[in-house]
């Protein structure tokens, strides 16, 4: 089924004669970006033009590409940043997909979120709210939500390192390309890259030509955005860059007991760039500053599950896979704010390049949300507040190229504090004697409502040095070493002083006052890359790798922290290690590149996290070990020259490893495997071998676009996208109510490109054959009743169409 499956969508795609780039010649008017040839090694800089196009698992962009070659069906050279310098992507011993920024925009990407739709080896995981959102690379991404928890897919734009996962998130604008580069990516990226890296590369500001860009997309739920940027020349060696955002959008999850639609959002945002160089100076100057606004109606949970649970009386909607409705009395709400500037120079010393990153960054969340998720009135409020702050500096010493050694040498310093606060008030399920129909409730005791109150800071520091060298043997073998040392101290200060819901008269509370509490930790590792590159022919490359990562020791710093908790803190630093071959191939005039790697991934003391349905809290747990072993094939070729399909599948073997006290979930029996554990603690159960968390065994994305003249200057084209992924699971207990079915989603667009190139306006249907899948599911938990559970639905869980407008001056 899978391979039929499979075989459809791209006789599907080959039959809609689907193209993947525009002609340059279709846009004769354009004016390129001129490539700055001491552009900085960070990316911060502009790339080569031709690094806008995707390298192997989204449309490709040809307007932005290098100058025509003689072949005009030949696909142009994508240069990345991967290793910390511009170099081709079919040249480095890196598994690295590149998305342009026009690629995204015809995907109507909205956020990181929406790289899952073009790249197979990415998924995402949708939490209760925005700032628990994951992207997972290869299968492994962040499980836990503490601020005394940083990611495992690190995120990094212009060169500066996004500490929280929630701030990763934000719009995506005015995007050069973005670079996903899987496996351990420490060596050069530093620490919380464990998965992986997204690395983001925002337009630059342009020295030569006044320039601008417009898009406006309207869609169904009254969605409505708005992007633009101009850039140009200032005199006296300056050049600037403005782009700003807005977008709204109705909810697509009605809530009935309010009539609202919830799950609705409206966002605006600007980027600044101001950047100088001259002629006759050894130094250049970028000067970033960003800042944007989110407010959401987020994030309301259908329910998928609500049956054997005391609260059955009030759910009050649909309950299955295909619900998109809540019965909530409170609907939820999430306020967020990013923000910060950078300042980037790049020093030229005879033939050596300096380069200094000095970065400041805030990223502050307001939320609440219906954590009973019922119109009962049990958890009235779910207050929270998280924010962080984060300075850092990072000075990298470029050498030259073209001799046998070249290297990169580097320092980097990281600053950063985050803030939780949370105020929940309500009752238990224990505290009830009588559940209405209405929703009210009678306490067993009356006047028994609880609050339970608490806050953490948790401050880090981080200091490494890195550097990594490419000793060339000849002009076909190249064997590459790098190392990073790094030194993390952390400090916890956590207290929650008043005490947690009760179950009943008389009886203790279920989490008890407790601290003020310090906790101060250091910790140092070293980690590495090791790798040899053989050129076999000009088209033809093979590399074969060993890399580690490393994540920081884990702080549970959550509202349900108990002293017996605090007293086994930290979590041990989550630890990777790679194993990697890979083939990049050039065939057919370079009309087709096809390109191979297999992989053999260990994690140690992974960190993740568990529900207590007790007390209605998730608590940090280090889950031991995750295998994954798996094998990735990705392509990108131009049949024609108005023709271009690419896509890619991977294969994985997920699974935990020497894991035998895994948590069990609601409801599992000894038969089904659950046992108690000793000294009176939680049961147990044995995950050795069971599959890792939303990671599909098989994923694949098809692609393509094929562009044809009409008349005059007028050019049509039809774009169609297909995505497919097998069965996962959403919890680590391994329960089979938080599964999700195997599903595909198919996109498709068209549309017309005229005033020489410079317009284009277009129709997308989105999920066109209405599939509905869950983006993340969740337990509902006794707070609200137990043996209920709900789901977190993404944009296209319905069928909607909309359309769009661009134009480039």
């Amino acid at each position: 089924m899978q391979t039929k499956n499979l075989v459809m969508a791209i006789v599907a795609v080959l039959c809609a004669q689907s193209a993947l780039a525009q002609p340059v010649a279709t846009n004769p008017a354009a004016i390129p970006v001129q490539p700055d040839a001491t552009a900085s090694d960070d990316g911060a800089q502009a790339a080569p033009a031709s690094a806008a196009s995707s390298a192997s698992a989204a449309p490709l962009d040809k307007a932005a590409a290098t100058p025509p070659q003689d072949d005009p069906a030949a696909l142009e050279m994508v240069t990345v940043t991967a290793q910390r310098r511009e170099e081709n992507v079919q040249k480095i011993p890196v598994a690295v997909a590149v998305i342009s920024g026009d690629a995204l925009e015809r995907a109507n990407a909205v956020d990181v979120s929406n790289l899952a739709a073009l790249i197979p080896s990415v998924t995402f995981s949708a939490g209760n709210e925005l700032r628990n959102n994951s992207i997972r690379l290869r299968g492994v991404g962040t499980d836990v939500f503490s601020t005394g928890v940083e990611a495992s897919v690190s995120t990094v734009v212009d060169g500066v390192v996004l500490q929280r996962p929630g701030s990763a998130f934000s719009d995506l604008g005015d995007i050069e390309r973005i670079e996903v580069l899987r496996g351990p990516q420490g060596t050069l990226f530093g620490k919380n890259s464990s998965a992986g890296v997204i690395n983001v590369v925002t337009r630059a500001p342009d020295f030569d030509y006044r320039t601008g860009d417009l898009s406006f997309l309207a869609a169904q739920d009254n969605e409505y955005r708005v992007n633009g940027a101009v850039s140009g020349p200032l005199g006296n060696g300056f050049a600037y860059r403005m782009a700003g955002f807005y977008r709204s959008q109705d909810g697509n999850v009605t809530n009935r007991a309010t009539g609202d639609s919830v799950n609705g959002q409206e966002a605006y945002g600007f980027r600044g760039k101001l950047a100088w160089k001259a002629d006759d100076s050894p130094l250049d100057l970028l000067f970033s500053g960003d800042y944007s606004k989110l407010d959401a109606q987020c994030c309301a949970l259908p329910l998928i599950i609500a049956s054997d649970n005391p609260r059955a009386v009030i759910t009050g909607t649909p309950v299955g896979r295909d619900n998109d409705q809540v019965n909530n009395d409170v609907d939820p709400f999430v306020r967020q704010k990013n923000y910060g500037a950078s300042l980037t120079a790049n020093l030229a010393l005879g033939e050596y390049t300096l380069t200094s990153i000095s970065a400041y960054r805030r990223f502050d969340n307001e939320s609440d949300v219906d954590l009973d998720n019922t119109q009962g009135q049990f958890i009235r409020s779910n207050f929270n507040i998280e924010s962080s702050t984060t300075k850092t500096q990072e000075l990298r010493l470029s050498s030259p190229r073209g001799g046998v050694l070249d290297y990169v040498l580097g320092a980097y310093y990281f600053n950063g504090s985050a803030y939780n606060f949370l105020d929940r008030r309500g009752l238990n399920i224990g505290a009830i004697e009588t559940i209405n129909p209405d929703g009210s409730v009678v306490p067993r005791v009356p006047g028994d409502e609880a609050v339970l109150t608490g806050n953490s800071v948790v401050d880090t520091r981080n200091f490494s040095l890195f550097g990594q060298a490419n000793w060339h043997i000849g002009e076909r073998l190249t064997l590459t070493g790098g190392l990073r040392h790094l030194k993390e101290d952390q400090r916890l200060r956590f207290v929650r002083p008043i005490a947690g819901f009760f179950n009943g008269s008389n009886q203790p509370a279920t989490n008890p006052a407790f601290g003020p509490v310090t906790g101060n930790y250091d910790d140092s590792a070293t980690i590495g890359k090791a790798s040899a590159t053989y050129q076999f022919t000009p088209q033809f490359m093979g590399y074969l790798s060993y890399s580690t990562g490393y994540k920081s020791e884990g702080l549970a710093a959550t509202l349900g922290l108990s002293a017996a908790q605090f007293a086994q803190l930290p979590a041990p630093a989550e630890t990777s290690k790679l194993i990697e071959a890979g083939v990049k191939t050039q065939l057919f005039d370079n009309r087709l590149w096809l390109n191979f790697t297999g992989f053999r991934t260990r994690f140690a003391d992974y960190q993740a996290q568990t529900f207590n349905s007790a007390a209605g809290l998730v608590v940090l747990t280090s889950a031991g070990g995750v295998a994954i072993d798996g094998a990735e094939v990705e392509i990108t070729a131009r049949p024609l020259r108005n023709l271009s399909i690419s896509g890619g599948v991977t294969w994985l073997d997920a699974r935990f490893e020497d894991v035998p006290n895994g948590p069990c979930y609601t409801g599992q029996t000894a038969a089904q495997g659950c046992a108690p554990a000793a000294a009176g603690g939680p049961p147990v159960q044995n995950l050795n071998g069971k599959p890792f968390v939303n990671a599909p065994d098989l994923r694949y994305t098809v692609s393509g676009r094929y562009e044809v003249p009409l008349s005059g200057d007028i050019d049509g084209y039809l774009q169609a996208d297909y995505r497919w992924q097998e069965a996962v699971v959403f919890d680590i207990s391994q329960n089979p109510k938080l599964t999700q079915d195997a599903y595909g989603v198919a996109d498709l667009s068209l549309g017309l490109i005229f005033g020489g190139g410079k317009y284009d306006l277009g129709l997308f249907v989105k999920n066109v054959f209405d599939q509905q899948y869950s983006a993340g599911m969740m337990a509902v938990g006794t707070a609200g009743g137990a043996n209920a559970y709900a789901q977190q639905v993404g944009r296209d869980f319905r069928r909607y169409a909309g359309v769009t407008f661009r134009a480039h001056f």
